[in-house]
């Protein structure tokens, strides 16, 4: 399937105008999730498409939609395969459960993604992420090195392509900078969620 995920300045019709750009195009909706924001008045919406449901490739759709739905809405938006596994960088601290608990899904290949690297401001777990074959980077945090250690984490994502990163038990502020440059693209779990 694919999941088309987008935001938009809110107003009426948003859903009958991407719901019908999607059916005219043969599209078959397994599942749909919607959000107003009335503080910000913005609109939030998460479509899951059947991908075999579509006469033409993700590439044309995706054109389509920009040109046709997108753009007069004034969207933010991105649309992924599910059959491309998302690219997850992980980073940690000292606690390890929720480090365990991740790789352990990854490995069992409960949770579908690639781990491309990890990254922690301690070098304590660098032995078993390694044992598991994953490259593991050190990159010390001190409130004098802060900017420069982000910028590194942030180097870090760039090179391995990271789709996304999980703070699992990452005990550290992330700075504005870095947030700012990964929207939407930064998850923090906790322990008390999982396994959920």
């Amino acid at each position: 399937f694919y999941t088309l995920s987008a935001s938009c300045p809110d107003q009426v019709g948003i859903i009958a105008k991407v719901s019908s750009f999607i059916a005219n195009q043969g599209g078959w909706i397994l599942e749909s999730s919607y959000h107003a924001d009335d503080i910000t008045g913005r609109y939030f919406m998460r479509i899951e498409i059947k991908a075999d449901s579509l006469p033409f490739l993700l590439a044309e759709f995706r054109e389509r939609f920009r040109r046709e739905v997108a753009e007069p809405l004034q969207m933010k938006w991105s649309l992924n395969d599910s059959a491309v596994k998302k690219r997850v960088v992980i980073l940690v601290s000292k606690q390890e459960h929720c480090l365990y608990d991740l790789l352990a899904r990854w490995q069992s290949k409960e949770l579908n993604i690639e781990i491309p690297c990890i990254i922690s401001n301690h070098d304590t777990f660098k032995g078993f992420v390694e044992w598991h074959g994953i490259p593991f980077h050190h990159v010390p945090v001190h409130p004098d090195n802060k900017a420069g250690a982000y910028a590194e984490v942030q180097r870090i994502f760039d090179d391995v392509r990271g789709d996304c990163m999980v703070l699992a038990r990452y005990m550290q502020i992330l700075s504005p900078d870095l947030c700012a440059a990964n929207p939407g693209k930064i998850i923090n779990i906790h322990h008390s969620f999982l396994p959920s």
